[in-house]
This record gives structure tokens, sequence and C-alpha cells, in this order.
């Protein structure tokens, strides 16, 4: 019943807050992080299992002042966070 404005704020206060945290302390593998990143495509774009998206989620995963929506990119933030 939330609009996809008050979805989008939710993704990048909570649900996207949630994976980083555990990415700081646990090495998730590749199939885990998907997972991870079709429950956020299906919360945003209000669709069970991830599916028909109305825009990339490369694009979507861009900073705002790139032109995407300010959702953290999971697999390139996991891989920085394990470097460091």
């Amino acid at each position: 019943m939330m609009n996809r404005a008050g979805r989008l704020a939710l993704i990048r206060s909570v649900l996207a807050a949630i994976p980083l945290h555990q990415l700081i302390v646990l090495s998730l593998n590749k199939k885990a992080l998907k997972q991870v990143i079709t429950i956020l495509r299906g919360f945003l774009w209000v669709d069970a299992n991830g599916g028909h998206c109305h825009v990339n989620w490369a694009k979507v995963s861009r900073p705002l002042h790139f032109g995407g929506l300010g959702i953290p990119d999971l697999t390139h933030t996991a891989i920085s966070l394990r470097i460091r």
C-alpha cells in the first residue's frame, strides 16, 4: 500500500543498510548477494520474484548525481569492504 517514493526511502534507509552491516563482518557468496538484490528489486517494483522491473538495476543503483536512485550496489560495496 506504499507508493514508490516511500518504498525507495525504506530501501535506502533500512533494507539496504542491513546487508551492508552484515557485509562488514561476513563474506557472502554471489548467490546470496543476488538473492538479497532480488528481494530489494522486488520490493521496489512491487513484484514478489523481482522480475518485470521498469529500469535496469545497474542504472537504479547509481548515485543520485549520476542519474540513479541512490540505492547502494551491494556487489561492489561487498568487494570494497573486503579490500578495506
